[in-house]
């Protein structure tokens, strides 16, 4: 077995998001994603789905259907290939667990 404290992950960039990854499995990938207030990350598609969900702070998630606001312990659901973006309304850290069912290498 093998914990994690992810508030040692926690970092903040004025001008860029900070994600950090930590867990590499066969059917998935885990990351920690910082982002100042103010910091975007545009929307854009991946080749992967992913859930979101806010361990800290405040936060503006698109998808395909629109935006949505999430706090603490909220979290979202995108497919694979869907639009996906972030803007950090409060400094924000979200847990991001990626479907890499393909191709993934077990840590």
């Amino acid at each position: 077995m093998k914990t994690y404290d992810l508030n040692e992950k926690i970092e903040y960039s004025d001008e860029k998001p900070i994600k950090k990854h930590f867990l590499n499995s066969k059917g998935f990938h885990t990351a920690l994603i910082c982002l100042k207030k103010g910091v975007e990350i545009p929307p854009h598609e991946e080749d992967y789905a992913v859930f979101l969900m806010v361990l800290e702070g405040k936060g503006v998630f698109t998808d395909i259907n629109g935006k949505s606001t999430l706090t603490k312990n909220h979290g979202i659901y995108i497919k694979k290939d869907e639009t996906r973006g972030i803007k950090a309304e409060e400094d924000l850290v979200v847990l991001g667990i990626q479907d890499r069912a393909k191709g993934v290498k077990n840590e």
